[in-house]
Protein backbone atom coordinates (compact mmCIF):
# COMPACT_ATOMS: atom_id res chain seq x y z
CA UNK A 1 0.00 0.00 0.00
CA UNK A 2 1.39 3.32 -0.87
CA UNK A 3 1.10 6.39 1.05
CA UNK A 4 -1.42 7.89 -0.35
CA UNK A 5 -3.76 4.78 -0.58
CA UNK A 6 -3.08 4.72 3.13
CA UNK A 7 -3.60 8.15 4.07
CA UNK A 8 -7.50 7.84 1.98
CA UNK A 9 -7.94 4.95 3.83
CA UNK A 10 -7.02 6.51 7.07
CA UNK A 11 -9.75 9.27 5.99
CA UNK A 12 -12.11 7.10 5.61
CA UNK A 13 -11.46 4.84 8.20
CA UNK A 14 -11.74 8.36 10.51
CA UNK A 15 -15.11 9.79 8.62
CA UNK A 16 -16.69 6.09 8.93
CA UNK A 17 -15.94 6.13 12.85
CA UNK A 18 -17.04 8.88 13.31
CA UNK A 19 -20.11 8.67 11.54
CA UNK A 20 -20.94 5.60 13.64
CA UNK A 21 -20.24 7.73 16.55
CA UNK A 22 -22.52 10.39 15.58
CA UNK A 23 -25.12 7.75 14.60
CA UNK A 24 -24.77 5.97 18.17
CA UNK A 25 -24.83 9.11 20.17
CA UNK A 26 -28.12 10.22 18.21
CA UNK A 27 -29.71 6.56 18.79
CA UNK A 28 -29.07 6.80 22.26
CA UNK A 29 -30.88 10.29 22.51
CA UNK A 30 -33.75 9.34 20.88
CA UNK A 31 -35.12 6.81 23.68
CA UNK A 32 -34.32 9.25 26.55
CA UNK A 33 -36.24 11.89 24.68
CA UNK A 34 -39.16 9.69 24.29
CA UNK A 35 -38.55 8.82 27.77
CA UNK A 36 -39.09 12.24 29.00
CA UNK A 37 -42.08 12.93 26.56
CA UNK A 38 -43.74 9.61 28.11
CA UNK A 39 -43.49 10.88 31.54
CA UNK A 40 -44.76 14.49 30.41
CA UNK A 41 -47.50 12.97 28.93
CA UNK A 42 -48.28 10.86 32.27
CA UNK A 43 -46.91 13.63 34.31
CA UNK A 44 -50.09 15.47 32.18
CA UNK A 45 -52.22 13.05 32.69
CA UNK A 46 -51.98 12.41 36.21
CA UNK A 47 -52.76 16.14 36.84
CA UNK A 48 -55.61 16.46 34.89
CA UNK A 49 -56.67 13.45 36.47
CA UNK A 50 -56.16 14.97 40.25
CA UNK A 51 -57.73 18.27 39.01
CA UNK A 52 -60.85 16.26 38.08
CA UNK A 53 -60.84 13.93 41.21
CA UNK A 54 -59.99 17.50 43.38
CA UNK A 55 -63.02 18.98 41.34
CA UNK A 56 -65.15 16.44 42.01
CA UNK A 57 -64.82 15.99 45.20
CA UNK A 58 -65.15 19.68 45.63
CA UNK A 59 -68.68 19.06 44.19
CA UNK A 60 -69.28 16.81 46.41
CA UNK A 61 -68.36 18.92 49.94
CA UNK A 62 -70.26 21.93 48.63
CA UNK A 63 -73.54 19.46 48.20
CA UNK A 64 -72.88 17.82 51.97
CA UNK A 65 -72.46 21.53 52.86
CA UNK A 66 -75.47 23.43 51.41
CA UNK A 67 -77.69 19.89 52.97
CA UNK A 68 -76.45 20.54 56.16
CA UNK A 69 -76.93 24.25 55.90
CA UNK A 70 -80.97 23.28 54.71
CA UNK A 71 -80.99 20.89 57.71
CA UNK A 72 -79.34 23.11 59.92
CA UNK A 73 -81.34 26.57 59.28
CA UNK A 74 -85.06 24.40 59.46
CA UNK A 75 -84.03 23.13 62.86
CA UNK A 76 -83.32 26.69 64.14
CA UNK A 77 -86.89 27.88 62.63
CA UNK A 78 -88.63 25.30 64.22
CA UNK A 79 -86.97 26.65 67.76
CA UNK A 80 -88.11 30.08 66.53
CA UNK A 81 -91.40 28.73 65.88
CA UNK A 82 -90.68 26.85 69.34
CA UNK A 83 -90.06 29.68 71.29
CA UNK A 84 -92.70 32.35 69.80
CA UNK A 85 -95.40 29.71 70.61
CA UNK A 86 -93.78 29.75 74.12
CA UNK A 87 -93.72 33.70 74.37
CA UNK A 88 -97.56 33.47 73.97
CA UNK A 89 -97.66 31.25 76.46
CA UNK A 90 -95.60 33.00 79.03
CA UNK A 91 -98.13 36.37 78.52
CA UNK A 92 -101.25 34.41 80.21
CA UNK A 93 -98.69 32.45 83.50
CA UNK A 94 -98.61 34.00 86.96
CA UNK A 95 -95.97 36.89 87.21
CA UNK A 96 -93.62 34.72 89.61
CA UNK A 97 -94.27 32.41 87.08
CA UNK A 98 -93.95 34.38 84.00
CA UNK A 99 -90.82 36.05 85.00
CA UNK A 100 -88.41 32.69 85.40
CA UNK A 101 -89.96 31.56 82.40
CA UNK A 102 -89.44 34.46 80.06
CA UNK A 103 -85.97 34.57 81.45
CA UNK A 104 -85.21 31.13 80.36
CA UNK A 105 -86.68 31.60 77.29
CA UNK A 106 -84.46 34.81 76.70
CA UNK A 107 -81.49 32.51 77.33
CA UNK A 108 -82.27 29.88 74.89
CA UNK A 109 -83.64 32.26 72.09
CA UNK A 110 -80.39 34.10 72.57
CA UNK A 111 -78.60 30.31 71.97
CA UNK A 112 -80.45 29.73 68.66
CA UNK A 113 -79.37 33.11 67.82
CA UNK A 114 -76.19 32.47 68.16
CA UNK A 115 -76.09 28.96 66.23
CA UNK A 116 -78.03 30.98 63.48
CA UNK A 117 -75.10 33.49 63.11
CA UNK A 118 -72.63 30.49 63.59
CA UNK A 119 -74.46 29.17 60.41
CA UNK A 120 -74.48 32.14 58.54
CA UNK A 121 -70.28 33.13 59.30
CA UNK A 122 -69.07 29.20 58.94
CA UNK A 123 -66.15 29.72 56.17
CA UNK A 124 -64.88 26.77 54.19
CA UNK A 125 -61.56 25.65 56.27
CA UNK A 126 -61.24 22.25 55.14
CA UNK A 127 -63.06 18.62 55.52
CA UNK A 128 -61.84 18.19 58.57
CA UNK A 129 -62.53 21.63 60.29
CA UNK A 130 -65.94 21.24 58.70
CA UNK A 131 -66.73 17.59 60.05
CA UNK A 132 -65.36 19.22 63.74
CA UNK A 133 -67.94 22.00 63.66
CA UNK A 134 -70.46 20.21 61.65
CA UNK A 135 -70.68 17.48 65.66
CA UNK A 136 -70.39 20.52 67.73
CA UNK A 137 -73.08 22.21 66.04
CA UNK A 138 -75.15 19.52 65.93
CA UNK A 139 -74.72 18.99 69.74
CA UNK A 140 -75.60 22.51 70.35
CA UNK A 141 -78.60 22.67 68.24
CA UNK A 142 -79.58 19.20 69.73
CA UNK A 143 -79.24 20.53 73.34
CA UNK A 144 -81.40 23.67 72.19
CA UNK A 145 -83.63 21.36 71.05
CA UNK A 146 -84.19 19.39 74.38
CA UNK A 147 -84.05 22.30 76.54
CA UNK A 148 -86.80 23.99 74.36
CA UNK A 149 -89.11 20.39 74.90
CA UNK A 150 -87.97 20.57 78.37
CA UNK A 151 -88.96 23.99 79.04
CA UNK A 152 -92.39 23.41 77.14
CA UNK A 153 -92.74 20.25 79.69
CA UNK A 154 -92.70 22.30 82.70
CA UNK A 155 -94.74 25.32 81.07
CA UNK A 156 -97.51 22.31 80.79
CA UNK A 157 -96.95 20.50 84.49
Amino acid sequence: MNYKTRKISNLIFGLASVAMAIILFDGCKLPAEDKETINSDESNENLVEAKESLDEARKEYVLRYEAFKLESDNKIAENEKVIAELKAKAKMESNAAKRDFEKELAVLEQKNQSLKEKMSYYKDEGDDKWESFKMEFNQDIDSLGQALKDLTKNDTN
